[in-house]
């Protein structure tokens, strides 16, 4: 052979050589396959033994001989494809695969699972099991013998018949190990056997298989010189076991000669104790032989079939239920996700990836090729383990083999890229379709002049644009509302330079004088030699998009409500007069308007009267100003006049915004009706100008705002220009605030206390007065932070640190006999008393301090009580329960009612120091105070006169009844060190604020 030349392996010549080989080899195969067939024939057809071979991932019956038939009653048929858990070998899964490990690990060969058994034809047997692990085509099985135990067993359990199942049972193997020796020269087979003790025996079948002349004795150390060297290890270790696990291994013959030997060793022990060892050994140098040669074929083949993109694959049907790949090229992977190992040892793995709606119809399909034994085509789809799903499409051809098998050779192809393609192209299609048959669109040409010479789909027979009237006419023939000789003039620039355009909109009106829109876009036409042509292109209706537009413009821009222009455009409008201004130092002004008391309406009369009101107001402010000038509504009842190109003399364009303003107010003062309700309104107007300095949107709305909160200071219905004074004081605010609560969080705030007497001129009690000592301001009076904290919410924290304050002090006083029957009353904000946990507060605080309610003293305003009289009822009981006293302060200077007077739980009035001060010389106040004081002494109540600086206030409100006093006649408000409390009231007498 070394004279051959090479062939290229790649040329027709090559592979038709090689599959000439492949041929040859294939029928050497075959023709040991047969022999093996035959020995199989011999040793599991026509065995007298029970044998079932099973496969040991499911269980599955794969091949059952006679003598198994008839034992259990199942033909052939019935196992092959079911389980041993099927046909009741055993109660359970875990039952099976228990005995089967014990059966395939245990080394005590006495040890063989048993399994009660009910034949086809309903009789009870005991079977037990042999087992040995065989692997087929790369795949475990295991052979299984029965033996049926049933007599024995039923001996077993009469001691008398005991002996005797023993009997049968060595009879038993002996007649098979005769039977065995008898088949040895058909099956190519020998066996040995060995007493304990002595030297082993061959039979004739072992002498002639191992080509070793027959001898009397032949010791073990002879027999284990013919191993070969490299299998020597693994034999003595199975010869140790003894367990009947199958080895294979080399037999060196005299003059070298090497063979393929296979054998099983087992230990049978006897009833005197002493065992017996047998061999059985098998002769497969052929079998080995063709196997490594078809493998080499094969993975040639394999090599060959790796280059091509679909798996080609060789399968054998065993039955219906059972097959087996004996061929997967490399491909498998590619397009099941599963490899070719994974494929020829667990088929199912493949069979698993069918899409759940195509597995009937496929293996249908594949069933019917089998039972028809025609060519298998069929288009599928599988599902991969990551999710994906892919069509395929799978052909084979069937061949019945001579085992009576039927193999299909086939390939199956990937086809997803070529099924998206199509269905691509398919809809593609059908867009096109659709598009030709159902746009509104048409299509135009025109000729090398410009003229058009073609009209074609969705026309409108109203549309002046379109139609056979204007063939033969250019399109600026035609005209546009929206083009000028400009922009006409343009266009024909691009048309003469032969470019496309796009996007061009025209504007017209239709038959009717209703308004459309059109949009057309062109591309120039060349003939073969590059001459122009004209133009074709297409137009499009876009009368719908335009109105769409139109409205989301005016969405954008303008308020729902009333039509006005909204906060957005109104900047836009600013912010455009504004750089008008600054270019031609021209005037505007900005008038904020906010209608007065525009809540109440919501709350009593509902938003859709507050509405109604709205859009009227709109209406009559756009009456009250030029059609150049701007109004708009910023949201709520606040509404923005933007006044132009005022004189540009200051004091005249203050004057022209003042009659604006006061047409305004008048508008707006007239009634309105709301459906059939009248209903009145008036307006707060705060004014700026702009124009004579640069300045933003920002400030200028922020500038009106200050203006319009000054006009409702100043009793709203009225209009105030904005005032650099302004800005100073709301910036002067915010400082003040901010400080307010870093002086919080730094403890800045104190409590003064002032003293409150008895007409003897005894401390009664004193009033916790909160006073800010700031590090750079002072002592900051509560007049200029307490609305500020009122407004800001921080008069919560406040009010709560002065409480707790004033509770810590009582709880102090109450250590000393001279301070014990001292009150503190401490004044109480509305935001303070409407929280919804102000009652549960306080009495945390008394709890926590240890503090005598009895000594405090909230006082409230009659502005507070009058807001949810109900709830103010029920906070004051519930705190006075457990001691503490209610004072109404400021009494006369809000709303007053003795019916509210009746209801609330009070026991103290404090005339405010409005009516004391000017009580000598004031006869309204004197009267007001008489008046007080009556009605407190007919309600029951105590009554403190605030205010007190002189002896004649002093005498005055003692002569007509007054018995406690307040004021800087008995002392200024002070630091708690400070305060001296002389002529305090004996222990046991109440304090006189107590009814």
């Amino acid at each position: 052979m070394s004279g051959e030349q090479p062939v290229n392996p790649e040329t027709p010549e090559a592979l038709q050589a090689e599959l000439a080989r492949l041929r040859s080899a294939l029928t050497a195969a075959e023709s040991a396959a047969r022999r093996q067939y035959d020995m199989l024939d011999a040793l599991f057809v026509r065995s007298p033994a029970a044998i079932s071979v099973n496969r040991l991932s499911d269980g599955c019956f794969v091949d059952v001989n006679r003598h198994w038939e008839q034992v259990t009653g199942y033909s052939w048929q019935d196992a092959v494809g079911r389980t041993s858990l099927e046909l009741g070998f055993w109660p359970s899964l875990e039952a099976r695969d228990l005995a089967l490990t014990r059966l395939m690990t245990d080394d005590d060969p006495d040890h063989r699972p048993e399994a009660p058994f009910t034949t086809k034809d309903g009789r009870k047997v005991l079977f037990v099991m042999n087992g040995t692990r065989i692997d087929i085509a790369g795949e475990p099985h295991v052979a299984v013998y029965l033996t049926d135990i049933t007599l024995q067993r039923e001996a077993e359990e009469a001691v008398a018949a005991g002996e005797r199942a023993l009997q049968l049972a060595n009879e038993e193997l002996r007649g098979q190990l005769e039977l065995f020796e008898l088949t040895e020269d058909l099956a190519h087979v020998g066996h040995w056997t060995v007493t304990q003790g002595q030297l082993p025996v061959w039979s004739k079948g072992l002498y002639a298989l191992s080509h070793t002349p027959v001898q009397d004795e032949v010791t073990f150390e002879e027999a284990r010189a013919h191993i070969h060297p490299e299998d020597r290890a693994a034999f003595l270790d199975a010869r140790a076991r003894m367990d009947g696990t199958e080895l294979a291994y080399r037999w060196i013959s005299e003059g070298d000669d090497q063979r393929w030997l296979r054998t099983r060793m087992r230990r049978h022990h006897r009833s005197d104790g002493s065992f017996v060892d047998f061999g059985v050994v098998q002769d497969f140098t052929e079998e080995a032989h063709a196997k490594r040669a078809l493998q080499e074929r094969l993975d040639l083949i394999q090599r060959l079939t790796s280059r091509l993109p679909e798996m080609v694959f060789q399968y054998v049907h065993y039955s219906q239920q059972y097959g087996k790949f004996t061929f997967v090229s490399e491909a498998c992977h590619a397009i099941f996700g599963v490899t070719a190992e994974q494929a020829r040892k667990d088929p199912r793995s493949v069979f698993r990836c069918i899409h759940p709606e195509d597995w009937h119809a496929t293996l249908s399909s594949m069933q019917d090729s089998v039972t028809r034994n025609t060519t298998w085509a069929h288009e599928f789809r599988v599902r991969l383990p990551d999710g994906t799903v892919r069509s395929l499409f799978g052909k084979a051809v069937m061949q019945l083999e001579v085992s009576g098998h039927r193999v299909a050779y086939g390939s199956v192809t990937d086809i997803t890229d070529h099924k998206t393609s199509q269905a691509t192209l398919m809809e593609s299609e059908a867009r096109f379709r659709s598009l030709t048959e159902l746009s509104s669109d048409w299509y135009w040409e025109q000729d090398a002049e410009f003229r058009f010479v073609r009209f074609d789909g969705a026309l409108s027979t109203q549309s002046s644009q379109t139609g056979v009237g204007n063939l033969g006419k250019t399109r600026w023939e035609i005209g546009a509302l929206n083009m000028s000789e400009p922009d006409w003039k343009a266009h024909r620039e691009v048309l003469q330079s032969h470019a496309e355009f796009r996007e061009l909109e025209l504007r017209d009106t239709d038959d009717d004088g209703n308004i459309y829109w059109i949009s057309t876009s062109g591309a120039p036409m060349f003939d073969a030699e590059g001459r122009f042509q004209g133009y074709r292109g297409v137009g499009r209706d876009i009368t719908g998009r335009k109105l769409a537009e139109e409205k989301i413009e005016r969405l954008a821009f303008f308020d729902v409500l009333t039509g006005l222009p909204n906060r957005r455009l109104l900047i836009d409008r600013l912010q455009l007069a504004l750089v008008v201004a600054g270019r031609d130092r021209a005037v505007g002004a900005l008038l904020f308007i906010d209608l007065d008391n525009f809540k109440d309406l919501n709350d009593t009369r509902g938003h859709d009267m507050g509405d109604m009101l709205l859009q009227q107001v709109a209406q009559r402010l756009v009456a009250c100003v030029r059609q150049a000038d701007t109004v708009a509504r910023l949201g709520g009842d606040e509404f923005v006049i933007m006044l132009h190109n005022l004189e540009h003399d200051p004091d005249r364009a203050i004057a022209q915004v003042e009659l604006v303003g006061k047409k305004v107010i008048s508008s707006l003062n007239q009634m309105y009706m709301l459906g059939t309700v009248e209903h009145h309104s008036t307006p707060s107007i705060g004014v700026t100008l702009f124009g004579q300095q640069r300045q933003t949107v920002d400030e200028l709305l922020k500038q009106a705002d200050l203006a319009m909160y000054e006009a409702k200071a100043a009793g709203r219905n009225t209009l105030r220009f904005f005032d650099p004074a302004m800005q100073a004081l709301v910036a002067e605010r915010t400082a003040l605030e901010a400080d307010l609560r870093h002086g919080l969080q730094r403890h800045e705030l104190v409590v003064y206390y002032q003293r409150v007497v008895d007409a003897q001129r005894r401390t009664v009690g004193v009033e916790a007065l909160v006073r800010w000592r700031h590090p750079q301001r002072g002592l900051v009076s509560p007049m200029d932070f307490i609305p500020i904290a009122e407004q800001t919410g921080l008069i919560i924290p406040l009010g709560q640190w002065v409480l707790e304050v004033a509770c810590r002090q009582l709880a102090q006083w109450a250590e000393s006999p001279a301070t014990a029957m001292q009150s503190i009353a401490v004044n109480v904000s509305a935001r303070q008393f409407r929280h919804p946990e102000f009652a549960q507060q306080v009495q945390a605080l008394l709890r926590k301090t240890g503090a005598n309610p009895q000594r405090l003293k909230l006082e409230l305003t009659e502005s507070l009580l009058l807001s949810d009289t109900q709830d103010a009822i029920l906070k004051m009981t519930e705190l006075q329960k457990v001691g503490v006293g209610f004072s109404l302060d400021d009494f006369g200077t809000g709303y007053s009612s003795l019916s509210y007077l009746k209801l609330l739980p009070l026991q103290q009035l404090k005339i405010d120091q409005s009516f004391v001060r000017d009580v000598l010389t004031d006869p309204n106040d004197a009267a007001i105070a008489r008046t007080v004081l009556a009605l407190g002494k007919s309600l029951g109540f105590g009554v403190v006169a605030e205010g007190v600086e002189t002896e004649g206030q002093r005498e005055f409100l003692l002569q007509n009844g007054c018995t406690l006093f307040q004021g800087y006649l008995f002392g200024r408000p002070c630091p708690v060190d400070e305060l001296s409390l002389p002529d305090q009231p004996s222990k046991g007498e109440a304090p006189t604020w107590v009814i």
